[in-house]
């Protein structure tokens, strides 16, 4: 090899690892990000458990929150910026996922690919309310989708496809959660103390996530059996339904604590996460 080609040879290595550097940082302020918007989220989850006016536990709401303080349209673009990298990082790291068995190499990629539409659509919907979207717009455009969909035929199959999936999802991050198998996914401290604390907020967090979203995934069950659009709503709606008998207010404010300690979690992976 002559050595010209040797220099370019060490000159595109060097880019392409400058640019993973850079990746990497945008990924870690992507869990940032994340891990904020999860805090407020279980904020506004023990506002509602205290039946405090204007309350939403949900992303829209949160994102509106944020947008209400000074310098919150400039947050908003931050979050949207660090969950979109974060979701190229995982469409990155999905592609180039490799293994001897096609089925395991596909499941990966697909865990891999299914967070990166999570992120995508977070920092979408940030990058929205930071151009001015409302969460009553957020809401209605909903609603309307589903009432669409219900209408059509064939709507209430897929719409109850639509259901499993997120019911399927909340309760594998329960079982994540439980059998602490997202520490394949992270750098846990070497010290006992620390690596002890690391745990137990992940344990946590990913087991209060998981019940929440199974909630809203049985709620879009039950309106796909129903056909009743009504019955399908987001986080803000499914929770609120459990305020309004004493152990459903016990479970919500176990959710608000269980996403705030998720949100604390997703700020500590920004630093210990691994990244290829």
């Amino acid at each position: 090899m002559s050595l010209v080609r040797r220099i370019a040879g060490v000159r595109v290595a060097v880019r392409e690892a400058r640019t993973r550097t850079a990746l990497r940082a945008l990924a870690r302020s992507g869990y940032l990000a994340s891990g904020l918007l999860r805090v407020l989220i279980g904020v506004l989850a023990l506002l509602v458990a205290g039946h405090v006016a204007g309350a939403h536990a949900d992303a829209s709401g949160a994102f509106e929150t944020v947008r209400s303080i000074t310098g919150g349209t400039v947050i908003l673009v931050l979050v949207a910026v660090g969950d979109l990298a974060l979701a190229l990082w995982l469409i990155v790291q999905g592609l180039l996922f490799r293994h001897p068995h096609a089925v395991e190499k596909w499941r990966q990629r697909s865990v891999y690919w299914g967070r990166a539409v999570v992120y995508v659509v977070i920092g979408w919907t940030a990058a929205r309310f930071a151009l001015g979207a409302s969460r009553s717009d957020s809401v209605e455009a909903t609603r309307a989708a589903t009432r669409d969909l219900l209408r059509v035929p064939g709507g209430g199959v897929v719409l109850g496809l639509v259901a499993g999936v997120i019911l399927i999802t909340g309760v594998s991050m329960v079982v994540v959660g439980a059998r602490r198998q997202f520490v394949k996914t992270v750098h846990l401290p070497d010290n006992p103390g620390p690596r002890r604390f690391v745990l137990v907020l992940g344990v946590t967090g990913y087991v209060a996530q998981g019940a929440s979203i199974a909630v809203v995934g049985a709620f879009a069950l039950v309106a796909a059996v129903t056909l009743d659009p009504g019955r399908a709503g987001g986080l803000n709606q499914a929770l609120t339904a459990f305020n309004e008998s004493p152990w459903g207010r016990v479970f919500l404010l176990a959710v608000g604590l269980g996403w705030i300690v998720a949100g604390a979690y997703a700020v500590i992976r920004a630093r210990i996460a691994r990244l290829g």
